[in-house]
């Protein structure tokens, strides 16, 4: 299997120290590239990143937004049956409930959960986070180097995925509010007429002049189209 891929170097910019919004807390920091494209297995797989800062400050309220995670007991809370609350309890720990032959990659800290559930041992988002867009790229990176659950390897060529991402700060006049940083995760899996998963999912926070996030909108449970 042939990899190729272009990177911009990341930017390493700490979020600003502050209070949070009610239900969220500052989760360990995750490196993102500010930009990011890669191309895998022939062309199978595609990656991208999109990170567009244009100053040290938009950077950092970037950074911010992707560090913040809803409280894993507001994740569990969104169930609507006992079963499903048995089963997103079961899901906390970010590991798959079942033993596919070929291991596969698990969430990541339960501390900073932005995970709902899974399907075909790929995780659901609930929340847009720095932990959410790093697991889809290994996820992706996993299925090019044919670390699939479902048996292809690297050469069969049965299957193909692509994921973007995107992150950006724009102004805004609402009061108390002087930016808004809107980020968007899109995956897309697809090795069959029976065999698929497709998302996209947006998360936006608010900030005051301070650089205070105040409000976040979008952690939810995503529209997933699967097969």
């Amino acid at each position: 299997m042939k990899l190729s891929s272009w990177l911009v170097v990341a930017s390493v910019v700490s979020a600003p120290a502050s209070a949070q919004p009610t239900g969220y807390h500052v989760g360990a920091a995750v490196v993102l590239p500010d930009s990011l494209v890669e191309v895998l297995a022939r062309g199978r797989f595609r990656a991208s990143v999109l990170r567009v800062a244009a100053n040290t400050n938009d950077a950092r309220l970037i950074a911010a937004a992707e560090q913040l995670y809803p409280a894993p007991d507001a994740i569990i809370a969104t169930a609507t049956t006992a079963n499903e609350r048995n089963r997103l309890l079961a899901t906390a720990v970010g590991v798959s409930l079942n033993t596919p032959k070929i291991p596969q990659r698990t969430a990541g800290s339960p501390a900073d959960r932005w995970w709902l559930d899974a399907f075909d041992e790929t995780w659901i988002p609930f929340a847009v986070t720095a932990g959410a867009v790093d697991y889809y790229l290994g996820r992706l990176h996993d299925y090019a180097a044919g670390r699939s659950p479902f048996g292809f390897s690297a050469t069969d060529g049965a299957d193909h995925g692509s994921l973007s991402y995107t992150a950006r700060v724009v102004p805004s006049s609402d009061p108390g509010v002087a930016y808004i940083v809107e980020l968007e995760l899109r995956w897309e899996y697809w090795c069959g007429m029976l065999c698929a998963m497709a998302f996209i999912h947006s998360r936006r926070v608010f900030f005051d002049a301070a650089g205070r996030a105040v409000r976040v909108e979008g952690d939810e449970r995503p529209e997933v189209g699967v097969s």
